[in-house]
C-alpha cells in the first residue's frame, strides 16, 4: 500500500537511503529531502512510500518544476530518487509508486510528469511499458564528460607502477592542452568571471533575454535558481560572465566525491543570445578549478545539435551516453511533440 511521506519520515527515509545508495552524492540526506519536498519555491514536492509494517522498503519522489513553452508558464514535476529494497523487489511496487505519483500531481494542478533515466536505467521498462511514459523524440540529450586524471581508471585494470607511469604521461599531456587550448579560448577583455554568492540585481533581464530563444526551458528566474542552488543544502559554486556590470552568462558546478572517483558535475549554464562563445573561456576556468581541486573527471548534459554542445565537443569532452526525457503520456505531453528549441541542463533534474 502506497503511503504519503510525513515530516516524521524524514530520518527513516535519510537511514534508507544511506543504507541501499552508501549515503553519498544527493543521497542519505535529510535535509536534501526536506529542501526538495517541503521547501520548494513552488509548491510542496510529494514523496510517496511503501512500507512493511513501520519499515521503507520502496520510495519515490516528485519534484515541482516550472516549464516555459513558447512563454506560457507551466507546473511541470518531476519523478526522482525511485528506489527499491533488494529483498523486496519484483513485486510491482515500482509502478504502484508511479501510478500514485503521477496520479498525485496532476490532482494537485500540475501539468505533466517528467523523469529523466539514462538508457541503461533498470526502471525505465517500468515507466515505458507499465506506466504510460514515453521519450520524448523531440529532444536529444547527451551525458558528457572530460577527463582530468587517469589515476583511478588505470589503477583497477593494471600493474601500480604502470598506472603510475601512465597517469603522470596523462597528466603532462592535459597541463599542456589545458594551457594552449586556454591561449585560444579567452574571455574578451571587456568580460570578467565573478564568483557570486547570490545572483547579481540585473538577473531578472537577463533571464528575460537568455529565455528569448528556446521554445522549451525550464525556469531560471531569481526565485527558481535561489531555491535550486544557494537553498540547496549541497554546495554549489555559481559563476557568472559579465560585460560592463551587465550579466552576459552563467555556469554552475559541484565537486561530488564518491569512493573510487571525484567529479566535477557541471549543472547548468546559459548566456545570452549571440554569447555562447563565452562558454568555452568560461570551461577553461573549470578546468583549472578541477585541476587545484583533484578532480578526476569533469560530467555534463549538454542538448545535441546546441552551440553549448559544440562548446563542449570543440574542448574534446566525449559523449558517454544519451539521456531521456520522458513524459506521462497526457494532453500537455502530447504538446511537447511538436518540435521546437530546447535548453536542457543536468540542473532541470534531480541528478545533482
Amino acid at each position: 500500500m502506497v503511503v504519503s511521506f510525513q515530516l516524521s519520515d524524514l530520518p527513516a527515509l535519510g537511514r534508507y537511503f544511506k543504507r541501499h545508495l552508501g549515503g553519498g552524492g544527493q543521497y542519505g540526506s535529510m535535509a536534501v529531502f526536506h529542501w526538495r519536498a517541503v521547501e520548494n519555491y513552488l509548491m510542496p514536492g510529494i514523496i510517496n512510500l511503501i512500507k512493511d509494517d513501520e519499515k521503507i522498503v520502496s520510495t519515490l519522489s516528485n519534484t515541482p518544476k516550472q516549464l516555459l513553452v513558447r512563454g506560457r508558464e507551466f507546473v511541470v514535476a518531476e519523478i526522482g530518487d525511485a528506489n527499491t529494497d533488494p529483498a523486496y523487489q519484483r513485486q510491482g511496487m515500482l509502478k504502484l509508486l508511479i501510478d500514485q505519483s503521477t496520479s498525485d500531481a496532476l490532482a494537485q494542478g500540475m501539468s505533466g510528469v517528467y523523469s529523466t533515466p539514462s538508457t541503461l536505467t533498470p526502471s525505465l521498462p517500468a515507466f515505458v511499458k507499465k506506466c504510460n511514459f514515453l521519450p520524448l523524440d523531440s529532444l536529444t540529450t547527451k551525458s558528457l564528460a572530460f577527463p582530468l586524471s587517469a589515476t583511478p581508471f588505470v589503477r583497477q585494470r593494471s600493474h601500480w607502477l604502470l598506472a603510475q607511469f601512465t597517469s603522470t604521461l596523462f597528466g603532462t599531456a592535459l597541463q599542456l592542452f589545458v594551457l594552449l587550448a586556454g591561449l585560444s579560448r579567452r574571455l574578451p577583455g571587456s568580460c570578467q568571471i565573478v564568483d557570486v554568492d547570490e545572483l547579481p540585481a540585473d538577473w531578472e533581464q537577463f533571464w528575460d533575454r537568455a529565455k528569448s530563444p528556446y521554445d522549451h526551458i525550464f525556469a531560471r528566474s531569481r526565485a527558481a535558481l535561489t531555491w535550486r542552488y544557494f537553498h540547496n543544502p549541497n554546495t554549489y559554486k555559481f559563476y557568472c560572465v559579465v560585460r560592463g556590470g551587465e550579466t552576459q552568462g552563467y555556469l554552475v558546478y559541484r565537486v561530488v566525491a564518491g569512493d573510487d572517483i571525484k567529479r566535477l558535475v557541471i549543472a547548468d549554464y546559459l548566456f545570452l543570445p549571440g554569447c555562447d562563445d563565452l562558454l568555452p573561456p568560461l570551461l577553461m576556468h573549470v578546468f583549472r578549478d578541477g585541476l587545484a581541486l583533484g578532480v578526476d573527471l569533469i560530467s555534463t548534459w549538454s542538448v545535441e545539435g546546441s552551440a553549448s554542445f559544440a562548446a563542449f565537443k570543440s574542448l574534446r569532452f566525449f559523449e558517454k551516453g544519451q539521456l531521456l526525457l520522458i513524459w506521462f503520456q497526457n494532453e500537455f505531453a502530447m504538446s511537447l511533440t511538436s518540435g521546437g528549441s530546447w535548453h536542457f541542463t543536468l540542473g532541470d533534474s534531480d541528478n545533482v
